[in-house]
């Protein structure tokens, strides 16, 4: 658990230097508990357009603040909070959300990768900003690599996550290097041990969206519940606009 400025700073440093980190306790029981169930009633919603599925059910919610607004509640006043204006400074805000819940029917693994893409209000051609896509409705494109290094992905865990269900994989100080081909991300796995981010219900993952990361499916059954938030503290070339633009407050 975090308690003191030093702490953060150390937090914020570590990251800085291996392009992730792991912190406990971010999220207390009653707030795991909670989410667990709003999550679940938004899971149900057939109405719902940012569901993920497959004949086993909905196994991903994009654009989570929206679907389930109690998320962005953990944004005010809150360890998370703490967390991340201590990492990306005092005007941080959510950029993106989603969800992700690996179980036995939707249990995939995913190869070595870099997140290289952002929500945006609309299209706009932008020197540097190339594979324009829409997901659940909303347009994405993938920016300048230092503008995706400037980026903090957080993955709170609303379940224990460890190796056997398929825990988070990175390769640490790989957030240094642009984008990546297939050549030279071999060539990194090559030269550097991979770190599995084992942490507990109400834990998180801090992770640049640069450093390279992967996933095994589950060895057991159950589930592994992500929430998946973005933040940014900076804001886009015009007339490009973040699609989502949610304040983090540290203090109430």
């Amino acid at each position: 658990m975090i308690h003191s400025s030093d702490q953060l700073h150390g937090v914020a440093e570590f990251y800085s230097e291996h392009g992730y980190g792991l912190v406990a306790d971010v999220l207390s029981r009653s707030q795991v508990d909670r989410l667990s169930t709003v999550i679940e009633n938004a899971r149900k919603n057939d109405a719902n357009d940012s569901s993920v599925s497959n004949s086993s059910g909905v196994y991903a919610l994009r654009n989570l603040t929206e679907v389930v607004p109690e998320v962005s509640e953990l944004l005010t006043g809150s360890r998370l909070a703490e967390i991340v204006t201590a990492v990306l400074g005092p005007n941080a805000f959510v950029v993106r959300s989603t969800l992700f819940d690996k179980t036995d029917g939707a249990n995939w693994g995913v190869f070595w990768h870099q997140d290289l893409s952002i929500a945006v209000q609309e299209r706009h051609e932008v020197d540097g900003f190339t594979a324009w896509t829409r997901k659940a409705g909303v347009p994405c494109v993938q920016p300048p690599a230092d503008i995706m290094r400037r980026i903090l992905a957080v993955r709170l865990s609303l379940d224990d996550c460890d190796q056997s269900n398929g825990a988070l994989r990175v390769l640490p100080g790989s957030h240094r290097r642009d984008r990546l081909n297939t050549a030279q991300t071999e060539a990194i796995l090559q030269q550097t041990s991979e770190v599995i981010c084992e942490v507990p219900a109400g834990g998180a993952v801090l992770m640049n969206p640069l450093t390279l990361h992967s996933s095994l499916p589950m060895q057991v059954s159950g589930h592994r519940r992500v929430i998946h938030l973005e933040f940014a503290g900076f804001e886009l070339p015009s007339p490009l606009q973040w699609r989502f633009r949610i304040p983090v407050i540290a203090q109430r």
